[in-house]
């Protein structure tokens, strides 16, 4: 009646052994994730030595506004993930088409109106964010340019939700690569050949997001054209539900951004020092963290899958299987950290004072890490269980902690304030997260199988 394309992949969530599936699915996921964090580094060395620190900084006084666009887009994208799985786990072929044609025109809509937005209030914007008026022309020639490609970023996380969603974390490698290449050598043709400085670098970033764009919708195509449908099949509409799991994603997205901006605030009245040690372990957090990130991309997805199939015995295994993941990859994090965190944080310059900050922010994470592993995992599980509004509203309240702790203990606890509340926040994520699960276990079929 369909072809069932789960059983085209060697490894499928929804049959066999899961715990193959489950690590053959994550490696691709931790490329993308390293390939990602390379991309970038490589992308502010040109542009830092062959235009001028002025380029790095009038990209990083825009990315506030960047990034809670970017936000919304991969929030939104997340829903329709979810949808995608618990559809393509049950098999629901004709209703997966059609709600991917339907997130398309949605997203195009969406983005249109943030350009409209941005276009017309780029100046205003930036001068909103304080940005440097040394910077600001650069950083508006950036910021307009840039946003010409938001309907390529929102696609591209759009397509890449889809595509995880089916089970293949392979094909967003694939395009990340492509973008990678092309928007490197983009770089040094317009910015170090054609001399076109920080408006240069822009374009080559359009023209990257426009070519991943294209891969990921010709992959997408090639899986569709193999569905087969009964011919009476009636899709049913799924873009109410894919809207409603996204978002509390959505909210939680604004809600980090606007927390961030205060945390950093804090951390700014704790002086220079601070501000330069806690900046230094957040870089080496984020490469370390990347393991956890894509734990809980992959628990989300096969969770989902596999409620979808009705397979609830192998949604209990993933769960099992991705807590013991979590434990192990906080326990690497905290040894690896304590052994060599204080060199760690050498390669970025820092003198002493600073770089003993920076170890210090570290040292009191570490015994904590396990929860940090934990709230990844829990957070995927319920995302994936169509839990969206609990995962969200958990980590809106450990933000909430976070920044309660801080302005209020920062004149007496000092700089170890900050760490402590990183911890307590973690702790209060995976307590509502734990305290959830068990209050409705007995009223959700998905939670009596655990």
């Amino acid at each position: 009646m369909k072809k069932d394309l789960r059983k085209e992949n060697e490894y499928s969530i929804t049959n066999g052994k899961i715990l193959p599936a489950f690590v053959m699915f994550m490696i691709p996921l931790m490329a993308s994730s390293c390939l990602m964090q390379s991309y970038g580094i490589i992308d502010g060395l040109i542009m830092g030595n062959m235009i001028g620190e002025e380029a790095i900084g009038a990209v990083n006084s825009i990315s506030p506004i960047l990034d809670v666009c970017i936000l919304v887009q991969i929030a939104l994208a997340g829903g329709c993930s979810i949808c995608v799985s618990h559809l393509y786990g049950a098999e629901r072929y004709s209703d997966l088409s059609r709600l991917i044609k339907d997130m398309y025109k949605i997203t195009l809509v969406i983005t249109i109106v943030i350009l409209a937005v941005v276009f017309s209030g780029a100046e205003a914007f930036l001068r909103l964010i304080n940005t440097p008026k040394d910077l600001f022309a650069s950083a508006l020639t950036y910021l307009r340019i840039v946003f010409i490609g938001v309907p390529f970023t929102a696609i591209y996380n759009l397509q890449s939700g889809v595509i995880r969603g089916m089970g293949d974390s392979k094909k967003p490698l694939g395009a990340i690569a492509i973008s990678s290449v092309v928007n490197i050598s983009l770089d040094l043709l317009f910015i170090a050949v054609l001399r076109l400085g920080i408006g240069g670098a822009a374009i080559a970033t359009v023209l990257a997001q426009a070519m991943s764009v294209a891969y990921l919708q010709k992959k997408i195509r090639e899986k569709l054209r193999g569905i087969r449908y009964d011919a009476d099949d009636e899709p049913e509409p799924q873009v109410r539900e894919c809207v409603r799991l996204g978002l509390p994603q959505i909210v939680q997205s604004l809600a980090t951004s606007a927390g961030n901006i205060l945390l950093q605030n804090v951390t700014n009245l704790l002086g220079a020092t601070v501000v330069i040690g806690v900046t230094a372990a957040f870089k080496v957090d984020a490469i370390l963290v990347i393991p956890l990130f894509c734990l809980g991309q992959a628990t989300s997805v096969f969770t989902g899958q596999n409620a979808g199939a009705a397979r609830y015995d192998r949604v209990r295994q993933t769960l099992k299987i991705s807590l013991i993941f979590a434990l192990a990859v906080a326990a690497v994090m905290a040894v690896v950290l304590w052994g060599v965190g204080y060199p760690l944080m050498g390669v970025f310059g820092l003198k002493e004072a600073s770089a003993a900050a920076g170890y210090r922010y570290i040292m009191v994470c570490m015994p904590f890490y396990w929860l940090f592993g934990l709230q990844f995992v829990l957070n995927g599980y319920l995302n994936g269980s169509k839990h969206t509004l609990v995962a969200s509203a958990a980590s809106i309240a450990g933000l909430a902690g976070r920044l309660t702790l801080a302005y209020l203990l920062y004149q007496s606890v000092g700089a170890d304030v900050l760490p402590a509340g990183e911890a307590v926040s973690w702790m209060i994520v995976v307590v509502i997260d734990m305290i959830y699960l068990a209050c409705y276990r007995k009223k959700d079929t998905l939670h009596n199988e655990l």
